[in-house]
């Protein structure tokens, strides 16, 4: 695929969503990887962790309350704003220093940054052809990825001479999550009418729950990340506790993270274009599981490395294919309502699995908590391949 061949409008939504992506990339490598090490490290306790793991899934469930344009200020402005804003609180870690403010500020920082992706995923449907949607959404995010990478090892190096130091990467990495939204306000959305509407609500969930195909991805997609939550709050835990990892190691994980989601979204994007929706989310479930059965069976350093590096291709998946399949399910009007419903439905997993997994490797062991995640993510894949039969067969047919 050429970019140069595309529309004029298309190249304009492209350019300026990587340069976002690229800034996002460096806040995403200084922070992510470090957020729940660090807390650990400065004293959080094991709910806390699991708030901090589960804090982006919960806050995610408020997205259901901004899928209508309340304010008629148009898409992108629900993308930038909120974005901005909930990044600049992170400046506040300057002054942080106890574990519960640690905890408080990143909590409500996922909260103010969920507001943006029903919008995110309506700009996706109108601005991108549903048949270069996958393509170009994955380049976009391999900008993010090699940015990611390079800024996570750099962090890493830092917080490594002293955890302490992360009162200053973390509010310098805020500062190019805000370049990123700002960079983000010069997209236009084709044939945008601003106009006031309702307050969006619990009466969203109605419409997107008549379509079976939604029914469907939904079901076996709350199978996976009931799998993937349950054991995310542990990884740390086992990191920090039980193989103390040094943060120059985290960074190296971080990298070795970003390598793979760079990798998979060339990998994903292509199969999201090319093949039906059941055989990418077979495979997508099947490779989920390997994170775990990893953890299952060692606690070696390198060889917890290709945990990691199964993890980014993993995560590259999650972000692209909600996306992709819900821009193909629905119409335009309607993309930002079945997206803020899948969003929120991850919320409520969000708000329950993380507990779950460290009440269960508290009373259990860890070793019952990955064969959980792996049996739920193996059971998502089975599911799919019993159930799933002919949701989208290509970039053009809707359920």
């Amino acid at each position: 695929m050429k970019i140069k061949g595309l529309p004029l409008s298309v190249r304009h939504t492209f350019y300026h969503d990587l340069r976002a992506a690229m800034y996002l990339g460096v806040f995403g490598g200084c922070f992510f990887p470090f957020m729940a090490i660090v807390g650990r490290k400065i004293g959080a306790t094991e709910f806390q962790i699991a708030l901090l793991v589960s804090a982006p899934y919960v806050a995610n469930a408020f997205s259901l309350f901004w899928t209508e344009d309340m304010f008629g200020k148009g898409r992108v402005w629900y993308v930038v704003w909120p974005a901005a804003v909930g990044r600049a609180l992170l400046f506040g870690m300057f002054i942080v220093v106890s574990p519960f403010w640690y905890t408080f500020l990143i909590y409500v920082y996922m909260v103010v940054t969920a507001i943006p992706f029903p919008s995110y995923a309506a700009i996706m449907k109108t601005n991108y052809p549903d048949d270069l949607r996958g393509r170009l959404m994955s380049y976009v995010r391999v900008g993010h990825a090699v940015f990611w990478v390079a800024a996570s090892a750099g962090a890493g190096f830092i917080l490594d001479l002293d955890t302490d130091y992360y009162r200053y990467v973390f509010p310098l990495a805020a500062l190019f999550g805000v370049l990123s939204a700002l960079r983000f306000r010069h997209i236009r959305v084709r044939g945008e009418k601003k106009e006031r509407s309702g307050i969006g609500g619990l009466g969203q969930l109605a419409a997107p729950f008549k379509n079976s195909a939604f029914v469907r991805f939904i079901s076996a997609y709350s199978l996976f990340e009931l799998g993937l939550l349950v054991a995310l709050p542990v990884y740390p835990l086992v990191l920090v506790d039980e193989m103390a990892i040094s943060n120059a190691i985290a960074g190296i994980y971080g990298s070795i993270f970003s390598g793979a989601w760079l990798a998979g979204f060339f990998f994903w994007g292509r199969l999201l274009d090319r093949f039906d929706i059941k055989r990418v989310m077979v495979v997508f479930f099947i490779a989920a599981s390997a994170i775990p059965l990893v953890y299952l069976y060692s606690r070696d350093t390198v060889v917890i490395g290709f945990a990691q590096g199964a993890a980014g291709i993993v995560f590259a998946a999650v972000e692209l294919v909600g996306y992709v399949v819900i821009t193909r399910l629905c119409t335009a009007a309607d993309t930002a309502r079945f997206m803020a419903v899948h969003i929120a439905l991850g919320g409520i997993r969000g708000a329950t699995a993380p507990f779950l997994g460290t009440m269960l490797a508290s009373s259990m062991g860890p070793s019952f908590v990955f064969t959980l995640g792996a049996a739920l993510s193996l059971c998502a894949a089975l599911y799919t391949f019993a159930a799933y039969e002919g949701l989208i067969r290509s970039g053009h047919q809707r359920g």
